[in-house]
């Protein structure tokens, strides 16, 4: 007993000098009979009894004794200890980082417990080559839980543009699902350039490659990609599929932008009604005049669900470039829902936005063209957010259409109280208007407040 505690006290007497001392002596070059003896203490407290004495090694081993021969001793004492102190001696030499432990650590990947065999697939991370990707996919596939965490881990945190570049090729040649699983790695490196392999299994005829190559294409695709997803889309029967395409097309147009418009357009060719309604809602996410154009021709189409959310598009379109084809629905009143839409659209196009001031001559005609009190009352809404006197003008002719004239007067209240107009005189004509007109007491408080205000 005295024995086993004078040892452990001498281990930790020796590491705790090993600690204020190896630095200089290892990295210099000095004392290399130090660094002997310091492995060989290390050996020995890992292999003893002493818990506490085999952690300050283990800790060691991740540290200090840095040089190939000192990993070779440690890994050469895996096969001797316990499985539990194996996987700790496992993840120190993979955080050690030095590829002489690389085949033992290989080889824990088929070692008698799962713990060995996850700690390895995780410490690979630290000593990998290129060779041993498609280890770890498939360790990632077919794995336990814990093993394929390991290996998704180290698949992720692989270190340089080579590792990049030989698991784009390793897709190449991967099974099903070790593939998927290099896939999903890929997406979350952010390596845009393994898309173009990845496309090439689009087609495959397993359903889950499929989808992981669309999951990748809808976190990375851009315009070069748009007309691999547009052939997906229009080609999937897997309800799954045609979803997942459907985002990817989404996604892609949004970063692609007009480019993507002709892939977009020529897959609506011959494609069914739900397929083509799929395609026109990344229309407006690709934008463009060719994009716009096929909007207002689907108005046309020979399917009315198609024309129905043609309509819907157009009149959500995201620039002003829709203006006049809303107008146009807009005049249009026997089509109460179209009208309706095209004035709301009007009014979300004309108001003003960043980088863009209010189009009030648009505003003006959608107030005119508005036939119900709710799209009126929108377009006022709109304008009292606009303080100018040309505003102030369009709201003040609402004050005679009895069913606005509440909502009239409050916007013309609000553009009042924020603009100084140089005629005053029409400001105060608008003011005693709405103190006239509306009933509601705050309104015309707010009204009287400003034509009691001393002239400037």
């Amino acid at each position: 007993m005295e024995g086993s505690i004078m040892k452990s006290t001498t281990g930790l007497v020796f590491i705790v000098l090993l600690v204020a001392s190896s630095p200089v002596m290892f990295l210099t070059g000095e004392a290399h009979g130090a660094d002997d003896e310091a492995v060989d203490m290390i050996v020995e407290l890992l292999g003893g009894p002493d818990e506490d004495m085999r952690m300050l090694a283990i800790q060691q081993v991740r540290e200090k004794v840095p040089g190939r021969e000192a990993t070779l001793r440690f890994v050469k004492l895996l096969g001797t200890l316990p499985p539990d102190v194996q996987v700790k001696l496992i993840d120190a030499l993979g955080d050690r980082g030095d590829a002489a432990a690389r085949p033992a650590i290989l080889k824990m990947l088929g070692g008698k417990t799962e713990a060995i065999r996850a700690t390895a697939a995780r410490a690979l991370c630290g000593v990998a080559s290129t060779a041993d990707i498609p280890v770890l996919a498939k360790v990632a596939a077919m794995g336990s839980d814990r093993e394929s965490q390991a290996a998704r881990h180290s698949l992720r945190n692989l270190r340089g543009h080579k590792m990049n570049a030989a698991m784009t090729e390793a897709l190449r040649t991967a099974g099903a699902k070790p593939k998927i699983e290099l896939i999903a790695a890929l997406v979350d490196r952010n390596v845009g350039k393994s898309l173009a392999v990845m496309v090439t299994s689009a087609d495959d005829a397993d359903l889950a490659v499929r989808l992981a190559v669309l999951a990748a294409l809808r976190a990375m695709g851009d315009e070069k990609h748009a007309a691999a997803v547009v052939k997906r889309l229009t080609s999937a029967k897997d309800t799954s599929e045609r979803k997942q395409a459907a985002l990817a097309l989404l996604a892609t147009c949004r970063r692609g932008q007009a480019k993507c418009a002709p892939a977009v357009i020529a897959g609506l060719q011959g494609a069914d009604a739900e397929t083509r309604i799929l395609l026109m809602r990344a229309l407006p996410l690709a934008g463009g005049a060719k994009a716009l154009n096929e909007i207002v021709a689907r108005l046309k189409d020979a399917d009315e669900a198609v024309r129905v959310e043609a309509v819907r598009i157009l009149t959500g379109w995201p620039d002003r470039a829709a203006m006049g084809h809303l107008k146009a629905l807009a005049r249009d009143v026997k089509n109460l829902r179209n009208h309706v839409l095209a004035v709301r659209g009007m009014a979300r196009l004309a108001g003003p936005g960043k980088g863009r001031a209010a189009d009030l001559a648009a505003l003006g005609e959608a107030m005119r063209l508005a036939t119900r009190k709710a799209e009126k009352v929108l377009v006022l809404g709109t304008l009292g957010t606009v303080p100018t006197p040309e505003s102030l003008a369009l709201v003040a002719s609402a004050l005679d259409q009895p069913e606005v004239a509440e909502d009239a007067g409050l916007a013309a209240v609000l553009i009042a109280e924020k603009i100084r107009p140089a005629d005053r005189d029409r400001l105060r004509a608008v003011m005693r208007k709405v103190a006239r007109t509306v009933r509601n007491e705050q309104t015309r408080a707010r009204a009287k407040k400003i034509l009691e205000a001393p002239q400037p």
